[in-house]
Formats: C-alpha cells, sequence, structure tokens
C-alpha cells in the first residue's frame, strides 16, 4: 500500500500519464487519450512517471529537430512515437490515426529521429495509392528539408506512362492502357518499332548509366526533394528519360516515394529496389490508406476480358492478316454462349463462377485441339500480338494489340490455379445499350502478395480507419508475433460533428421494395431541406441510387456518380454550388481518397449514408466467405461481409472532416446501424451516435446543431 490511500483507487496511461478514477476505469481500461492499457497508479508508479516524463522531454527534443511545425496537432506526438518504436525495433505497426493528426508527417519525422538514434536503420520507402497522398509527401520532405538542413536524398516515382516524354507528348499514346503502353516502351528500347527511345539511349551507356546523367542525377540531389514533375522538366531538357533517372537516383536514396507495387509486384520489386542495391530486409515501409491494402493486393492477381476486346482482335488479325487458327471466333462463340446462359439465369452485373476447364475444353471442343495443342497456340498468339503491335506502330496508330490482350489473359486463366483463384463470368450493357460477356479472375487471398511485409526491416500500415487490427493481421498474413497497434481518437472537437442514425428505414435486402425506396426518399429530402449546403449521399449499390434518386424531388442542384464519372468533375460541380446534393456509391470513385476540400476546408455540410453498404450477396462473395471459413474459421462472416462493409462507410463518412474548423453531419439510414452492427464502431462513435425512429426528431437534432 501506499503512504496515499486514495492513490491506490486511481489509475493511470503510461504511455500519455493522464489519471483515472476507479470508476473511470470500470466504465474501460483503455486510456480515452491515446488507447493505451491503464495500470494501478502507486508510488512506485508515480517515480516511473517521472523518469518517463524525463525520457519523454528527450524524445520531445529529438522529434522537434527534425518536426518542420511549431505546434503538434492533437495525438499527433502519439503517432510519432508509435512509428517511432516500431521502425527503432523491427516491428509492424498497424495505425489508426484519423484525419487531421497529420500521418505522413509523422512517419517522416519518426523516421529522421530513428536514424539519427540508429545511423544503420535502413532506408524508408512510403507508398501511396493516389498522386495527391504522393505530392504531400514530397511536400514534407521539403518542409522538413528547409526546418533543419538535414541531408537526404529522396527519389518520388509516378508511373513510367505519366514520366514518359513519348507518352506525354504523342497523341496516341495518351489513351492506350498501362498494359500497352509497358509492351511499347519495353519494344522502343530494343528497336521493335524502328527506331531506339533517344531518352533511353542517352540515360544508358551500355548497361551503366551515362555521365550525362549521372550529372543531372547530381543536380537532383543537390536540388532534392523535388517532385516527379519537376524532375520531368529537368530530363526533357537534358533529353533524359525521367523515370529512368529517378531509377538510378534511387541508388543514393535514404527515402523512395512510390505506389503499392513498388513492395507487393515481385518484378517492379527488383526493378525499382533490386536494382538500386536495396534489399527487401533493409527497407523501413510505410503504407498509407491501408485500408485499402487487401482488396488492392487481392486485385494485383486478378483480371478481365471482355467479348468487346474479343471482337476487336477479330478485326485486329484480318486488318494485319494474321492466322489466328480461329481460335478467336472460338473464344467469341463460348463467350457469348456463357453469357447467354449467365444473362437468362442471374441477369445483368451479377458474376457467375465457372471452372476454369469448363472455359478450355470448349475451346478445345471447338477448334479440334487437345489442351497441351490450344496452349502451344496460345503462346504463338501472345507472340504474334507483338506483330501487330509493331506494325499498328509503323502506321502511326496506337502500338496496342487485343490480339495479345486475349492469349495472355486466357494463359492466365490456364495458369492461376488453386483454392485461391475463382474464375467467373458476367453480362454487363456498355454505354450504347450494347450486351457485353465478361470472363474474369478473382484471387480471394490478398497475403499472395502481402506476406512479403514480413521480411521488411520494419513496416507500418496506416489509414484514417483502421478499425479491426485483427482482420488486417489475419487477411494480410502479418507475423502477430512482430504487430503492435495503436488506434487513436478523433483529434476534432466532439461537438463539431453530429452522427445521427435513422430507424425507421434499411437497405436490408429482405426488405428492399417501393414503400421502403419512397420512405428513405421522403426522408432523404427533409434532411437536405434542413441541412442546406453542399451534401453527399452515398448508397450502397447503384442500383438503390436509381431507385432512390428517382423517387427524390430536390431543389438543389444535383449529381449522380455513374462508371464513368471524373472526380475533377465532381470538385468542380462542388466548388461551383454553394448549395448541392453529389449522390454515389460507396466504395465508388468519390466515397475513398478524394479530398472534397477548397484551401483545406471540407465543402460539405454532411454525409448521408443510405444504408450499409454490405458486399453484395454474389456468387463471388460465396466463393470468398467460403475461402476465409476454411482459412479463419469463425471469423468468415466478419472478414468476409462486416468488415468491408465497416470500412466501406467509414471512408464515405471520412469525407465531411478535414480539418479542426469544419463542422457536419453523418446521417446513417438503417436501423441496422443502431443493432448489433454498431460494436463495430469505434468508442467515439458509439458515444456521440444518436438513433431516432421519428424523422421529426432527427430534423430537431439538426437545427439543435446547426444553431
Amino acid at each position: 500500500m501506499s503512504e496515499n490511500p486514495e492513490m491506490d483507487m486511481q489509475y493511470i496511461c503510461r504511455r500519455c500519464g493522464k489519471t483515472y478514477a476507479l470508476s473511470e476505469y470500470l466504465k474501460s481500461r483503455f486510456c480515452g487519450n491515446c488507447g493505451t492499457l491503464l495500470t494501478k497508479k502507486t508510488a512506485c508508479t508515480t517515480v516511473a512517471k517521472r523518469e518517463e516524463k524525463g525520457a519523454g522531454d528527450h524524445f520531445k527534443g529529438l522529434v522537434k529537430e527534425f518536426f518542420p511545425y511549431p505546434s503538434f496537432r492533437p495525438f499527433q506526438l502519439n503517432a510519432i512515437k508509435f512509428a517511432y518504436e516500431v521502425m527503432r525495433n523491427g516491428k509492424i505497426g498497424l495505425l489508426s490515426s484519423p484525419c487531421g493528426t497529420g500521418k505522413s508527417i509523422s512517419v517522416l519525422t519518426a523516421f529522421f529521429a530513428a536514424k539519427e538514434v540508429n545511423p544503420s536503420l535502413g532506408r524508408l520507402v512510403a507508398l501511396t495509392r493516389t498522386k495527391n497522398q504522393l505530392e504531400i509527401y514530397a511536400r514534407e520532405l521539403k518542409n522538413i528539408k528547409e526546418h533543419c538542413g538535414v541531408n537526404f536524398t529522396a527519389s518520388i516515382f509516378k508511373s513510367k506512362k505519366e514520366m514518359c516524354p513519348h507518352a506525354v507528348e504523342d497523341q496516341k499514346l495518351k489513351d492506350i492502357s498501362y498494359r500497352d503502353f509497358l509492351y511499347y516502351c519495353k519494344g522502343l528500347k530494343e528497336g521493335v518499332f524502328g527506331g531506339a527511345c533517344k531518352y533511353f539511349d542517352k540515360t544508358y551507356s551500355g548497361w551503366k548509366p551515362s555521365w550525362h546523367a549521372y550529372n543531372v542525377v547530381g543536380k537532383i540531389k543537390k536540388i532534392g526533394p523535388i517532385l516527379p514533375d519537376e524532375v520531368y522538366g529537368i530530363c526533357r531538357d537534358e533529353e533524359l528519360c525521367p523515370y529512368e533517372v529517378t531509377k538510378i537516383l534511387t541508388r543514393y536514396a535514404d527515402i523512395v516515394v512510390g505506389n503499392y507495387n513498388y513492395i507487393l509486384v515481385e518484378a517492379i520489386r527488383g526493378s525499382i529496389l533490386g536494382r538500386a542495391g536495396i534489399r527487401v530486409k533493409d527497407v523501413n515501409c510505410v503504407f498509407d490508406e491501408a485500408h485499402s491494402l487487401p482488396y488492392y493486393a487481392a486485385g494485383i492477381f486478378s483480371d478481365e476480358l471482355s467479348s468487346r476486346s474479343v471482337r476487336r482482335a477479330q478485326k485486329e488479325v484480318k486488318t494485319f492478316e494474321v492466322d489466328d487458327f480461329d481460335f478467336l471466333k472460338a473464344l467469341h462463340e463460348v463467350m457469348m454462349d456463357f453469357g447467354r446462359k449467365v444473362y437468362r439465369n442471374y441477369g445483368l452485373d451479377v458474376e457467375h463462377i465457372i471452372e476454369g476447364e469448363a472455359l478450355t475444353e470448349a475451346l478445345a471442343k471447338k477448334l479440334n485441339f487437345n489442351h497441351d495443342k490450344l496452349l502451344e497456340i496460345l503462346q504463338e498468339l501472345a507472340d504474334k500480338g507483338e506483330f501487330v503491335r509493331q506494325k499498328r506502330s509503323e502506321l502511326g496508330k496506337s502500338p496496342v494489340s487485343y490480339l495479345a490482350r486475349c492469349a495472355d489473359f486466357i494463359l492466365d486463366w490456364v495458369s492461376l490455379t488453386g483454392s485461391s483463384y475463382v474464375r467467373y463470368i458476367k453480362v454487363e450493357v456498355d454505354k450504347d445499350g450494347r450486351k457485353l460477356a465478361r470472363l474474369g479472375v478473382r484471387c480471394l487471398d490478398p497475403s499472395l502478395a502481402t506476406s512479403v511485409i514480413n521480411e521488411l526491416r520494419s513496416a507500418i500500415l496506416m489509414s484514417g480507419t483502421l478499425w479491426n487490427m485483427n482482420y488486417y493481421m489475419d487477411v494480410l498474413g502479418l507475423e502477430r508475433s512482430r504487430c503492435q497497434s495503436l488506434e487513436l481518437p478523433s483529434p476534432f472537437p466532439s461537438e463539431n460533428r453530429l452522427i445521427l442514425v435513422d430507424e425507421a428505414v434499411t437497405t436490408k435486402f429482405e426488405k428492399r421494395g417501393e414503400i421502403q425506396w419512397k420512405r428513405i426518399a421522403t426522408h432523404l429530402n427533409q434532411i437536405i431541406q434542413k441541412v442546406g449546403g453542399r451534401i453527399a449521399v452515398y448508397f450502397p449499390s447503384y442500383e438503390v441510387m436509381r431507385e432512390i434518386v428517382k423517387m427524390a424531388k430536390l431543389d438543389s442542384p444535383s449529381l449522380v456518380e455513374e462508371k464513368r464519372t471524373k472526380i475533377v468533375d465532381v470538385l468542380k460541380f462542388l466548388q461551383t454550388n454553394g448549395h448541392c446534393v453529389v449522390f454515389g456509391v460507396a466504395r465508388g470513385k468519390i466515397s475513398e481518397g478524394v479530398d472534397m476540400t477548397m484551401e483545406g476546408k471540407s465543402m460539405l455540410s454532411a454525409v448521408i449514408l443510405i444504408g450499409l453498404p454490405y458486399p453484395k450477396k454474389t456468387e463471388l462473395q460465396k466463393a470468398l466467405y467460403q475461402y476465409f471459413k476454411e482459412k479463419f474459421g469463425a471469423k468468415a462472416v466478419e472478414y468476409a461481409n462486416t468488415i468491408p462493409c465497416l470500412n466501406a462507410l467509414a471512408q464515405s463518412a471520412g469525407r465531411l472532416l478535414r480539418s479542426p474548423e469544419d463542422k457536419g453531419i453523418i446521417i446513417i439510414m438503417d436501423k441496422r446501424a443502431a443493432g448489433k452492427f454498431e460494436h463495430n464502431f469505434p468508442e467515439d462513435w458509439r458515444n456521440e451516435m444518436k438513433s431516432h425512429m421519428r424523422i421529426e426528431k432527427i430534423l430537431d437534432r439538426i437545427e439543435e446543431f446547426m444553431a
């Protein structure tokens, strides 16, 4: 017992020092400030706290050497310390840090602080999903250099196509796919298209970088860190390849910034890091927006082929007089046969799983080939596709080959085997109203790509909504013994946000119908009129959105997301309309990774979520559930359905508050959000959420909040 009996009835957070009474401890054993497990406060912990304060002051001083701003945002120092410890100790850290905590500058500061303590720490590789995030890292690196003058080199990549002078300046290359551009780039360097690439040839002398390239790399090192567009300008003037110069710069880089593929795709990892002499085991890696990693990683080994591509390939072989052994005719007939059955039984946009052999056997039967002969022909057609690409280029056309595309896809269809993959066919309608059949290969296991994370020296997976750490550890195949996690609360004042649930409506499949849609549309109209300003409304699917939007009678200007909608058009619409509504789809283009801001502040007054965005109940979804059931047992429903739904909801809601000055309303129009599903939300959401059956009560809440 301590000298003060009351001391034994108090509890303390060893991370931030906040003290809690026994009554508070009984409600939650975790610190409401930083999420750390609380310990009993005794005389011993008081001494320990004093020692920690000394160590904390030293750490804060170390951080301020590199942190370029005069003050820390709420909980930002917690994020920096977490990242610092993960890097120093070679761990895998999972950091859930809401928008507004300054995650990018936090991990960069942590890296410089850790490297100051341990000069042999290794390199930092920061991976982003979007160009906007990439530019944030570039700006923050500049800020650090201006703040403290620390000497470092940063190599910052955009895609090869975006850094290629040919692709930027040649109209016929602008609209080709990235896959086709890579084929073209390879062929141009090899002289396949009748001439060499002058930019590549000036960058290298044989297999070594030229002296000219070394001089430009030295110039960039001296100026840097600089954006890829700035590198492009310098290299374009010197007639060097900007992408290859950035690769050469990587040999000297302390920090590399690029996209997920630089670690997750073996060929790209070898081309960028391997050629720069950077070993995976020496890399400290940051995955930004890591909530999207499971879907992104599975997509690396997934692909689709449409009947439109097959028709274009048929025209291609006719134009260039290529003998395709009637393969394309057989492929198109088989796809349309399968497509008619799927459309008759399932309708549009529904994936129907088929066995891999069903396609190849049908092709072999039509062509009168055995399986081995079919594979031999496919490989020959892939080579002939390169001939078509070359001929098109000679005629001044875009260097694409649909023949190569079809052959490569079927080869992947055959080679990607095992329970981790499923194959499907679906029917969809194009913009002209024509029905297309689409074959697909879907990877069910993200860990096939993400298991490389375990080989890294350290890794930080961070997002504003990394709410269920166990899910990411399991699905990404992370080594649990190396994992540490930190979930930070929202840095914004709770009074800046109102979270409401409309319990009178739902989009639950069994309840769907005209009566439900009318009720949702009526409530939606009333809410939009009461809130005013700019509002984003998100639906679980395009089908639900179309049904409700056509019943909604809005006075305000509105924009409805379509599959062809461009983000730039949405932002322009919001900027030019002070009172308007944007209708979008959860997991769509305008629900994730889009900053609906103007001068750093959110343009939105409210985000309305119509229903819970569970994944559609398709055969593909059932296959994912079965795969997770075999791998994770009782967690299968949670991992296949609940957490993807929660992530989609969180990302849509995350468009609302983007700065400490923002105020806004989140409304979930589905009674399930106030039921068992509520336990999936973080603590601050559960504490703030108010649920009502009567729309009048919801409107009163909105009025009170806005007043």
